[in-house]
C-alpha cells in the first residue's frame, strides 16, 4: 500500500518522541486507503511479564494512533481522549517489528471516533481498540509555551510503501 505522507513526531512523547530515551519512537504514515500506520518496536523497559509489552504501553500506542488518524483529514486538530476501550487478544512481544493501524470511523464537529489494531509481521491482531476524542486546538491543550520543534518535527525517511493490503479495520 502506498504511503501518502509521513506525519511529524515530537521530541519527548512516550509514544512518538524521537528524543525520549525510553520512548517507542513510533513513525506514523498516512496511507492511500485512509488508514494511519505506525511502525515500532518495544524495548525491555516496556515490559510487564518477561518478553511481553505492558498493557498500559499497548493502550498508549492505540490511543496515540487513533488520535492521530484525524490529521489525515484535519491536520491542525488535536484529539483529547474521552473514551478508550482496549481488547488484548494475544501477548504483544518486545524487540520485534510491530504495526499500529488505525482509522477514523466517524467525524463530527466537536468529536471524532476511531478504531485501531496492533499487528505483528504476520498481520495477526494482538490488540485492538475503539476510542472517542474531543477536538481541540493545541494552544488549548498545552499549559506551557509551546516549542513547536519539540512537538511537531518531521524526521524524514525513505518509506514509500507498507504491506497492509490484506488488513481490514
Amino acid at each position: 500500500m502506498k504511503v501518502l505522507k509521513k506525519q511529524t513526531n515530537s521530541s519527548d512523547c512516550i509514544v512518538c518522541g524521537m528524543n525520549n530515551e525510553l520512548g517507542l519512537k513510533v513513525q506514523f504514515y498516512e496511507m492511500e486507503n485512509g488508514y494511519l500506520v505506525g511502525c515500532f518496536k518495544g524495548i525491555n523497559e516496556h515490559q510487564s511479564f518477561p518478553g511481553r509489552m505492558h498493557g498500559g504501553v499497548i493502550s498508549a500506542i492505540l490511543d496515540e494512533g487513533i488520535g492521530r488518524a484525524i490529521w489525515s483529514f484535519e491536520p491542525n486538530t488535536w484529539g483529547v481522549t474521552t473514551h478508550l476501550n482496549v481488547k488484548y487478544r494475544k501477548p504483544v512481544p518486545l524487540n520485534e517489528e510491530l504495526m499500529l493501524i488505525s482509522k477514523i470511523n466517524e467525524n463530527k464537529k466537536r468529536l471524532f471516533e476511531g478504531s485501531g489494531i496492533i499487528v505483528n509481521k504476520e498481520h495477526q491482531i494482538l490488540a485492538e481498540a475503539t476510542a472517542i476524542f474531543f477536538k481541540m486546538p493545541l494552544d488549548k491543550i498545552a499549559t506551557e509555551n509551546i516549542e513547536h520543534d519539540k512537538i511537531d518535527k518531521l524526521y524524514p525517511d525513505n518509506v514509500n510503501e507498507i504491506d497492509i493490503d490484506d488488513i481490514i479495520l
